[in-house]
């Protein structure tokens, strides 16, 4: 009888656990876009943390960690493997593996912090947990394995007045915000649960009032700052045109010589015919999307394409940013270890995706190549030190495994009135990356352009995550952003993160939008991640302290 009892305990105990877990992963994976409750985010940790302290063991910790951050994962990242579309099994498998293998760092946080709260104690290790979690968020942002998809602060893209404090601390402080209330909403319900406080007493009190002032005080701050930059006297102004095409991309690149070139042709009279509608209204610039130009039209073989294009560009006197693929070339000495060799010709080369700006009767100008690569989808990381990885691991949509540039750029576009402005261009997966972005406003970019395929993976949440986290870099910079995406979001973006005159997805289209160029720089666009690398000092900090060898105290 007592075993069968305490059989019936234990199952309720692991049953609690695993429902504390799976609370903890839903409220995090509600919280990002497209979903409009982006509160849950700051009750999202308190399950988990609450489930911590009824164990113990490492293992336990760990797995129920695991599994809080794996339900964060399904939810907000199910997309990456282009299930709904199913046309590549690379893409599925590549999928299958981040949603497995991704939350394993986040688990990684949570040691450490587990780590912190035997070794120092609950209240240090609280006191630890938003440093410790800055300093992971930050960390991933770094080197070619990095993935900030899924950063905290993100969640918040759509609540904009509370995300204006990252023109200082960039995304990493929202997420600062966000774990510190969850730590102080843990104390508050864990002292009620235990019977500690009661609505009325005094520690009660003070946590209510400390949640109202993190929740409330960044709020107000954004008010006020997102009326300060609504009025900044700019009369400098810049009309610019996008054309959303709305190709397929899984039949962009056709297979067959003859329908290759075929497609190509298409394309390009779709574009080329939406951007005369455009220039009937004179802007001062049309923008096309990632390789929006499927091919490598600035190699000699297909000079005939890049004069056709000059010649319509010329005579409609139109400047265009555009996406396309570029092509470097190389001796066998100079060659890099993960060029390909083109054996009739005994040369090497890499093709990049990039972009430049046409202006009319004009020179082809600099090429920017884009820098941050997708994992595995664009490029295999380190694959300049894993050789060997690379040809089984290809992706073979589009045109393969694409060189990393080396520099931004900053363009330079005269302007009808007889001025001219500055801009760059960051190519997709590019505008998650806070710090990378800044760099271009710290270079001197008056306004920014980020371009997009959006359409590989279906009428899912990626493109509606993609499109808001442009908000973070408009704030973090105030600068305007033009976002054109093949299939969609395309918009304007204003200094405050509202996204204007917004386009729904797979739809063919064109904006006309007019934007105004700034060159006043935010502390963020020029010191970058002081509040980030802070944070991970303290983190350091506290790992330090908690391996240093020390008598063994009572961790409650």
């Amino acid at each position: 009888m007592t075993s069968t009892a305490g059989n019936e305990k234990s199952h309720i105990r692991v049953l609690h656990r695993f429902v504390l877990a799976l609370a903890s992963g839903i409220l995090l994976g509600a919280s990002f876009p497209p979903s409009p409750v982006h509160a849950f985010a700051y009750a999202g940790l308190i399950p988990l943390l609450v489930l911590l302290e009824s164990i113990e063991g490492w293992w336990r910790a760990l797995r129920y960690s695991y599994l809080s951050f794996l339900i964060l994962h399904i939810l907000t990242l199910y997309w990456t493997g282009g299930f709904v579309v199913g046309k590549d099994v690379w893409m599925m498998i590549a999928g299958g593996a981040l949603l497995i293998v991704h939350p394993l760092f986040y688990v990684l946080v949570m040691a450490l912090y587990f780590l912190i709260r035997r070794r120092l104690g609950l209240l240090q290790s609280l006191a630890a947990l938003p440093f410790l979690w800055v300093a992971y968020e930050y960390s991933h942002a770094l080197g070619e394995f990095s993935f900030p998809w899924i950063t905290l602060g993100n969640s918040q893209a759509y609540d904009l007045p509370r995300i204006q404090v990252a023109e200082f601390t960039s995304v990493y402080g929202i997420s600062f915000f966000i774990v510190l209330f969850n730590i102080v909403g843990f104390v508050l319900v864990s002292k009620i649960a235990a019977g500690r406080w009661t609505l009325r007493s005094g520690g009660t009190r003070f946590c209510i009032a400390v949640l109202t002032v993190l929740y409330l005080a960044p709020w107000a701050y954004g008010k006020i700052s997102m009326g300060r930059a609504e009025t900044t006297g700019n009369t400098r102004q810049v009309s610019v045109g996008i054309v959303q095409p709305d190709f397929d991309p899984w039949e962009k690149w056709s297979t067959g010589a003859s329908s290759r070139w075929a497609s190509y042709d298409r394309q390009m009279e779709h574009l080329m015919q939406a951007t005369k509608s455009l220039a009937k209204d004179r802007p001062d610039l049309v923008v096309w999307p990632e390789t929006a130009i499927p091919f490598r039209i600035l190699l000699p073989q297909n000079e005939y394409y890049l004069r056709a294009l000059r010649a319509n560009l010329d005579s409609l006197q139109m400047p265009l940013l555009t996406g396309l693929p570029s092509t470097l070339f190389y001796d066998s000495a100079n060659a890099p270890i993960t060029a390909t060799r083109d054996d009739v010709r005994k040369i090497y080369y890499d093709d990049f995706n990039s972009a430049t700006l046409f202006l009319p009767g004009s020179p082809t100008g600099a090429v920017y190549r884009k820098i941050v690569l997708v994992p595995f989808a664009e490029r295999i990381p380190y694959a300049g030190t894993f050789r060997f990885l690379i040809e089984p691991l290809k992706w073979n949509v589009g045109i393969g495994m694409w060189g990393i540039g080396k520099d931004t750029l900053v363009f330079f576009l005269p302007l009808r009135d007889g001025s001219s402005t500055t801009l760059s261009s960051m190519i997709c997966y590019e505008s998650v990356y806070p710090n990378f972005v800044r760099e271009f406003v710290r270079r001197g970019a008056e306004f920014l352009v980020i371009i997009t395929n959006d359409s590989w993976w279906g009428n899912t949440s990626g493109a509606y995550q993609h499109a808001s986290y442009a908000s973070f870099r408009a704030v973090e910079n105030r600068r305007w952003i033009v976002r054109v995406a093949n299939g969609g979001i395309s918009g304007f973006v204003d200094p405050t993160g509202v996204i204007h005159d917004e386009t729904k997805l797979y739809t063919a289209s064109t904006l006309l939008g007019t934007i105004e160029p700034r060159h006043d720089q935010t502390f963020y666009a020029r010191h970058g991640d002081v509040f980030a690398l802070f944070c991970s000092g303290v983190a350091g900090l506290f790992i330090l302290i908690a391996l240093i060898p020390h008598r063994k105290q009572d961790a409650s």
